[in-house]
């Protein structure tokens, strides 16, 4: 993997994503971060470290506070929980709930934990279900809470473990619950290629912002919904991981992170543009700070949290992988028969799972 990722700054970045692909789609996406906290354009940013190149088993979760409406934030608590990734927080039913991906190899799924009220101080309540199952492929969750009280999750279902062999559309689900652990499936919301990590605002109007970063296209694209299930593209703007949210004056912002920093942008005009507020909100933030989340305290009062690589952690290709030796020349593709992954209720059984950019074998007679 470090050998692939030192020929990054002589290779177009669309042919080094084909060539990483067979590696994981987490390794893709921390490629993605080093690429977009690192390089302006086609050039490292200069004076800045080199960060890990790790899956979630590395990843840390942190946490910053706001005074000031989100304008900035000030470095809090580092570590609050190890080896996690992509953060969600959200308050729900007088509790503060942080959603993550658990990097643990043998737990790979959403976790939920309850967050004090000083931002930190988490317990853990266990890995959320989605309609009764504890899916593995299921991550980069989001939530929002429902105008009558209950809590929507925004995810997408990957290939984590199992090999991913050449791109095919994402897909992107919602999923509803009454006490945040157990989800129903509601089904898919928007589809789009080379794309991950999707995050949802309900703005004032009472229509809603989806935003889906796309690490191939180094841009992040945006959508509308008015009822919150079918979305249609309204834009897009170049940038890494993103938050939606409401600001002070109650029009949507979006936090993401670049080669200046944590990056904050407003749009006026519910989502269809967007102007730069700051460069970078994140004050005395780690190096390599990416996926951030914001919980709203108060109008003044925020919560920011986000993730980092620890220094000198690395992950196997394979680590997340049931078989593994599916990625080798003559071993198992590790494609397992049977139903596919939840939530693609529209594809057929068999071997391997269609619509996951593996194609099934012909049967000759």
């Amino acid at each position: 993997m470090v050998e692939v990722v030192d020929k990054i700054s002589n290779k177009s970045y669309a042919k080094f994503i084909i060539e990483i692909f067979v590696m994981g789609i987490y390794q893709m996406r921390l490629i993605m971060i080093l690429y977009l906290c690192f390089f302006g354009t086609s050039l490292f940013a200069q004076n800045q470290p080199l960060p890990n190149h790790a899956g979630p088993n590395c990843h840390s979760l942190h946490v910053a506070f706001s005074k000031n409406g989100g304008n900035s934030y000030n470095h809090l608590v580092k570590g609050i929980i190890n080896s996690a990734s992509v953060p969600d927080a959200v308050r729900f039913k007088d509790k503060n709930l942080i959603y993550y991906v658990n990097g643990d190899f043998n737990n790979h799924s959403i976790y939920v934990s309850e967050i004090g009220n000083d931002g930190k101080s988490p317990k853990v309540l266990g890995p959320i279900k989605l309609d009764g199952k504890i899916i593995k492929d299921a991550v980069d969750p989001d939530l929002i809470v429902t105008p009558d009280g209950k809590l929507r999750l925004f995810y997408y279902v990957g290939l984590f473990t199992k090999p991913v062999t050449f791109p095919r559309p994402n897909k992107f689900y919602s999923a509803i619950s009454d006490d945040g652990i157990n989800f129903k499936v509601e089904g898919v919301v928007a589809e789009l290629d080379n794309s991950t990590d999707p995050t949802v605002a309900r703005l004032n109007d009472g229509s809603y912002l989806l935003a889906i970063t796309q690490g191939k296209e180094l841009k992040i694209t945006i959508f509308r919904s008015m009822d919150g299930y079918k979305f249609k593209k309204i834009t897009s703007i170049r940038g890494g991981i993103p938050e939606l949210a409401i600001a002070s004056d109650g029009n949507p912002e979006i936090l993401f992170q670049d080669q200046h920093g944590m990056v904050r942008q407003t749009s006026t005009d519910l989502g269809n543009t967007w102007k730069t507020e700051r460069k970078n909100v994140l004050i005395n933030g780690l190096v390599g700070a990416a996926s951030p989340s914001i919980l709203k305290i108060s109008e003044q009062k925020r919560f920011l949290y986000y993730l980092s690589a620890r220094k000198g952690c690395t992950t196997d290709p394979t680590a997340y992988l049931e078989d593994k030796n599916a990625l080798l020349p003559n071993g198992n593709k590790g494609q397992a028969k049977g139903e596919p992954p939840l939530g693609h209720k529209s594809q057929a059984k068999g071997e391997p799972p269609l619509g996951h950019g593996v194609k099934p074998k012909t049967k000759t007679k």
